[in-house]
Order: structure tokens, then C-alpha cells, then sequence
């Protein structure tokens, strides 16, 4: 529950992020919908005829379950090793680490291979801001700042009452 919504969260900064980078760099608010929605439909959703409703359509629902199954692998991945009470600063280092791995993993490992027509379609500033940047800088530490706000599993003055007394 808490890693869906880590990753809901972290995914919508993360999509924010990269619709104003695209905006900036390409003057294309559509382009993280377009290449979302090519990773399934081949390089004609690249185009300016494919629909502007169907890549937004398709890329949303393919940028959420990403996020949510990347949240609930985050979640996971503190808990069986024990960190979901690891201090802030610490927390905010494996959102860090965390977004850095995702990307490699995506882009660098899992695209050539599911995708391999998709290499090479973006300049490397894009692939700079809309890739390793928003992903260390916005999805991983938003993914650290949820669990450090929230603390899912983490048993905080247990020996309390609902009153404040001390039992």
C-alpha cells in the first residue's frame, strides 16, 4: 500500500518534471507521452500523426504502473534489509541511488531490448534532464521523502497511549 503510493506520488513529480523539460528543451509538452507510449507501440507514436489523445492515454497508464510497481519495489527493497527507519539524509541518498538504478535498468538494459528502434531518438540533453536528472533529482528522493514523512512499519513511541500518558 505504502509503495503504491510512494511510487503515485514520486511518478507524478517525476511526469511534472519531465513535461516542463520537454517543454524547455524541445518546445514538445507531448514528447514523455510519445515515448512512453512507443516503448508498446513502435517509433509511428514518435510521429506527429499519431494521435495526441492516444499517447497521453497510453503513456499515462504506462508512467503510472511503472511508478507504482518502481514504489512498491523501493518499499521492499528497505524492508527486507531493514532501513525504513534509516535516518532523512540517508533516506533521501537511496531515493537517490534508487532513481539512478531505475534509469540505468530502463533505459540502459530493459529499451534496447524490448525496444531496440527507440535508440538513438533522443538528443542528449533530453535524454540528460528527462532521464539520470529527473530521475536522481525528482523520483527517487520523492520516494525517500515519502517514506521519511510517513514511516510505514516504523514502530514510533509505541509505550504511548492516545492521551500522551506514558503507560
Amino acid at each position: 500500500m505504502h509503495g503504491a503510493r510512494a511510487g503515485l506520488l514520486a511518478g507524478f513529480a517525476l511526469g511534472l518534471v519531465e513535461i516542463v523539460a520537454s517543454i524547455l528543451l524541445r518546445g514538445d509538452p507531448w514528447l514523455p507521452f510519445d515515448f512512453a507510449a512507443a516503448i508498446v507501440v513502435g517509433p509511428d507514436a514518435l510521429t506527429p500523426a499519431f494521435p495526441v489523445a492516444a499517447s497521453i492515454a497510453l503513456g499515462t497508464v504506462i508512467h503510472v504502473l511503472l511508478s507504482v510497481v518502481f514504489g512498491v519495489m523501493f518499499l521492499a527493497g528497505l524492508t527486507l534489509t531493514f532501513q525504513l527507519s534509516a535516518r532523512p539524509g540517508l533516506m533521501l541518498l537511496y531515493g537517490v541511488l534508487f532513481g539512478a538504478i531505475v534509469w540505468e535498468v530502463d533505459f540502459l538494459a530493459v529499451l534496447p531490448v524490448i525496444a531496440p528502434e527507440l535508440r538513438g531518438r533522443l538528443d542528449l540533453a533530453t535524454q540528460l534532464w528527462n532521464g539520470i536528472v529527473s530521475y536522481c533529482l525528482v523520483y527517487g528522493p520523492a520516494l525517500g521523502a515519502y517514506v521519511i514523512w510517513v514511516r510505514p512499519g516504523v514502530l514510533d513511541r509505541w509505550w504511548r497511549i492516545d492521551d500522551g500518558n506514558v503507560t
